[in-house]
């Protein structure tokens, strides 16, 4: 706890910490009860084990869900009914039967059963990240470790062996070992990593449109051209513009002028394939580098992308507005700058624009000044 409380000083003041703070601090409340059992009255020690219990698996399961940007106002609302009427169900068993085995075997239970959707989103969900993955077999772990601590509290006496009833009762410690430190720990790197990949985010897609912005398009690019001159292979790079967009701005505002350019993004991301490149190069011009694409290809997907703007819906009318596009193809052994492409393309766009936009115009000076 002094550990987390350090970091959190110092990194992090938001919501799931906060949760995951208290998450752990009911664990640990749960764990001096438990010490302390000899100094408290009786009465008193089973339900406030099964109420911290409770609370703490509801709770962690939450913090766990945040991180992962997989929480909802909804899903907080039912976990937490949901924990709520399991305690009240549990101590209302004990009150009236005596039922102290299902009070202590239930948090154990409902407490794994909580864990189950944030450790499959960790262990199944999570794309390309070794670290989530390992979460999720750690608290699988926790998972099944907590169900043999309630197999152990619920089963009958004397069927089991002491040396198997044993190895339940160290597997379930194991359990509450993994969930209060190594927990912790893996939370603290998921939530490093997290925080690395939305600066790595920020730094690399253009906030509006969500696509690559300059800087991260002519990293790629470069790499894609260098691969395509030791193999030989063609390559197109295409500059987009949105016909008109200064008189968008003027005449309906910048608000509208941003949605534009939204769904123009939107709608050209969906013509392209996933190894495709595309960028905004700054206000209304964009750029696209097409992997393995002849001028054969690379016009057909440039008529397409030409035309997938039209009839437009923003602000719940129709808007209709065009795009100009400028195309080269390369195949060369040797490394072309994304500067002479940016050049020679913009030439051609020029003239898309002086012959009366809304068309594609291909450069076909690809020879004397790409070097």
């Amino acid at each position: 706890m002094l550990l987390i409380l350090a970091y959190r000083s110092r990194y992090h003041k938001d919501m799931t910490y906060s949760v995951f703070i208290g998450g752990k601090g009911l664990q640990l409340a749960l764990l001096i009860v438990l010490m302390l059992r000899d100094f408290i009255p009786y009465e008193w020690i089973i339900p406030l084990v099964a109420l911290f219990g409770i609370s703490s698996g509801i709770v962690e399961a939450l913090a766990l869900l945040l991180l992962l940007d997989a929480s909802s106002h909804a899903l907080q609302k039912r976990y937490c009914t949901w924990g709520g009427v399991a305690a009240v169900l549990l101590l209302l068993l004990h009150v009236a039967f005596g039922q102290e085995r299902v009070l202590l075997a239930g948090p154990a239970v409902i407490s794994a059963i909580a864990l189950l959707y944030p450790t499959y989103r960790l262990a199944v969900k999570s794309k390309d990240s070794p670290l989530q993955k390992m979460m999720g077999l750690l608290y699988s772990i926790a998972i099944a470790a907590l169900g043999c601590g309630a197999f152990t509290i619920l089963y009958p006496e004397n069927l089991l062996s002491a040396q198997a009833e044993q190895g339940l009762q160290m597997l379930f410690r194991m359990g509450i070992y993994l969930l209060m430190f190594l927990g912790t720990a893996g939370f603290m790197l998921l939530s490093r990593e997290q925080s690395y990949a939305e600066l790595e985010r920020v730094a690399s897609y253009d906030e509006l449109t969500g696509i690559l912005n300059r800087r991260s398009f002519a990293l790629r690019a470069r790499r894609l051209i260098v691969t395509a001159a030791k193999e030989v292979t063609p390559f197109s790079f295409l500059l987009l513009d949105i016909d008109h967009f200064k008189s968008v701005n003027d005449t309906y505002g910048h608000d509208t002028g941003d949605k534009v350019l939204k769904d123009f993004a939107a709608k050209i991301v969906q013509q392209l394939r996933n190894e495709d490149l595309f960028g905004r190069f700054g206000g209304e011009e964009f750029a696209v580098l097409l992997g393995q694409a002849d001028e054969a290809a690379s016009d057909e997907i440039a008529e397409r992308l030409r035309t997938s703007v039209s009839g437009a819906v923003i602000n719940g009318v129709q808007f209709d507005y065009s795009v100009s596009i400028g195309i080269i193809t390369v195949q060369s052994s040797e490394r072309i700058s994304l500067n002479a492409l940016y050049k020679l393309t913009d030439s051609a766009l020029y003239q898309a624009k002086q012959s009366g936009r809304n068309r594609v115009v291909r450069s076909q000076d690809n020879s004397s000044h790409l070097h």
